[in-house]
């Protein structure tokens, strides 16, 4: 018996991968918009009105974006290499 007709991965690891995947979208996202100055109209992501350092919050939300979705890839990647 192979394991080609089982659905891939744990539930939980793939939950996992999902959530990862989401929130590091959301971290990109959140980047594009520190870039283009919509940030400051968004209180409910920010907090309160920033009036500055745009650059270096955009930097760091496209890092954690990018660490997120790697470790989405990586969770999701782990499901598929335990089954063979």
């Amino acid at each position: 018996m192979h394991a080609a007709g089982r659905p891939g991965g744990s539930p939980g690891r793939r939950a996992l991968a999902v959530i990862l995947a989401i929130i590091g979208f959301l971290a990109i996202i959140e980047g594009i918009l520190y870039l283009v100055g919509a940030a400051n109209s968004l209180h409910f992501m920010a907090g309160s009105v920033h009036k500055g350092h745009h650059l270096i919050r955009a930097g760091v939300s496209f890092v954690a974006g990018a660490g997120l979705l790697a470790g989405a890839w990586f969770a999701a990647r782990a499901g598929v290499n335990s089954r063979r």
